[in-house]
């Protein structure tokens, strides 16, 4: 049964024009594939791809959903994701980057420098001796 008054279309997202209960389901699935395959080496074109949106549909209604892009987003999981292990594991600031989907060393340094204000070395000292209190 349709919840619509007789003759109308239901309620459209503004930046898309597809259903708002659509554009919701595609941005929370886009979510759950970035979490999921957090070190896939992601492109916006793969992610649309992945949710049958185009690359500027799933721009704005992610950056309407979450508040940043879906690749700021993607970032953002990785610097935390980075942040975790560099605060509970050994593992070098490379392995740590690329087990997070960062390859090259020096752009994770600089992506998680940019999320946190910190170089990974000084977050991990800083975490090893807020534990040592």
């Amino acid at each position: 049964m349709n919840d619509t008054p007789e003759g109308s279309a239901p309620a459209q997202h503004p930046a898309t024009g597809t259903p708002h209960g659509v554009v919701r389901g595609h941005v929370v699935t886009a979510v759950r594939l970035l979490r999921a395959r957090l070190a896939e080496p992601w492109t916006l074109g793969a992610l649309a791809e992945d949710v049958y949106l185009s690359r500027s549909q799933l721009v704005r209604s992610f950056d309407a959903m979450v508040g940043m892009s879906p690749m700021a987003y993607l970032r953002h999981i990785r610097a935390e994701q980075m942040a975790r292990l560099l605060a509970s594991t050994d593992l070098s600031i490379a392995e740590a980057g690329r087990s997070v989907g960062w390859t090259d060393p020096n752009y994770a340094s600089r992506c998680f420098h940019a999320a946190y204000g910190l170089s990974p070395t000084e977050y991990r000292r800083r975490q090893l001796r807020s534990s040592l209190r």
